[in-house]
């Protein structure tokens, strides 16, 4: 009984510690010195843009405008170097490769009444003409043992969005009556041209944890120093409207992915980002491009905000 207790307990410490030397050399693989994994892949993007238009003087809304992002193709590339032991320098980006499908609903409330929007108009035939992000980072590895990895971030991106709205159908109130004039726009006739932009300089924290032949990888992101733009021209009206919401917007990112290693170079990796732009607020100036007359409006008169949805597919080989 006594050699069988014996022989079971070698035997447990024999996968144990095969267990941690297999699971330092993954570490040593995965962050070799020196060492370069390049990326790349395919993915989608789903999500929703808002822009909003206040009253300057008693902060009502006016407008609210939605801009969806359905199932948009991207194509994904991605670069990681680890100069030092402890340090890991990252530059990846994507961006639409084909078209997607894109909606536009914008509602209006002229009034105080206290009936709900005022006017409506409905856009299926809405085109997403830009949808790219673009990032570099560094990361200090704060912890590395075994088949864990823990380190904080610092980072910076750049993101844009866009949009053309065409054709379409409207209900609309009159002076006299309450949503009384209903009809639709000629199909394919330009409507609305719309952007918005984001530079954002972030903190995050990522984590990392290999078993066998698989990584699970999480990633936060965090920033309240958004630089955000957005600008927006009605072709039937002639007017562009370009928004100017400060430098202290802010995002949060969370990003989950798993990856697998086909053998010791490369290796097949799933993940989602999800991402969340909060609602900024600032300035708005008015154009009329036929007269070129100029209106500013200050304050918190314009709004732009984003929630996105970024999943891919990708394969990475380690050099």
């Amino acid at each position: 009984m006594k050699v069988r207790k014996t022989l079971a307990l070698l035997g447990l410490v024999t996968v144990g510690q095969h267990a941690v030397a297999h699971a330092h050399t993954l570490d040593e693989q995965r962050f070799q010195l020196g060492g370069v994994d390049v990326s790349l892949g395919l993915g989608l993007l789903n999500g929703q843009a808002q822009e909003k238009v206040y009253d300057a003087y008693d902060g009502q809304k006016i407008s609210q405008l939605n801009w969806d992002l359905k199932q948009v193709p991207t194509l994904h590339l991605g670069l990681i170097y680890h100069p030092l032991d402890w340090l890991s320098l990252e530059a990846k980006g994507w961006t639409k490769v084909a078209k997607g499908d894109g909606h536009l609903q914008d509602y209006d409330w002229m009034d105080d009444g206290g009936e709900g929007w005022t006017d409506f108009s409905d856009h299926p035939d809405t085109r997403v003409q830009k949808a790219w992000q673009a990032e570099v980072a560094a990361t200090a590895w704060a912890l590395k043992r075994g088949g864990l990895a823990l380190g904080a971030m610092l980072g910076y991106q750049r993101n844009e969005l866009g949009w053309q709205a065409r054709g379409g159908r409207y209900v609309y109130s009159s002076d006299e009556r309450f949503r009384d004039n209903a009809g639709e726009f000629p199909a394919g006739e330009k409507g609305i041209t719309y952007r918005q932009s984001y530079a954002t300089p972030y903190v995050g924290l990522v984590g990392v944890y290999h078993y066998r032949d698989w990584t699970v990888e999480s990633r936060f992101k965090y920033s309240q120093w958004v630089k955000a733009r957005d600008y927006d021209q009605h072709h039937m009206r002639d007017l562009t409207f370009a928004g100017n919401q400060g430098n202290s917007g802010r995002m949060q990112s969370l990003a989950l992915a798993v990856s697998y290693d086909v053998n010791p170079k490369l290796s097949v990796k799933a993940g989602i980002d999800y991402q969340v732009y909060a609602e900024a607020k600032g300035s708005v100036v008015a154009k009329d491009l036929q007269s070129g007359e100029r209106d500013y409006y200050g304050g918190d008169s314009g709004s732009q905000s984003s929630r996105t949805v970024v999943s891919n597919l990708a394969v990475a080989y380690r050099f």
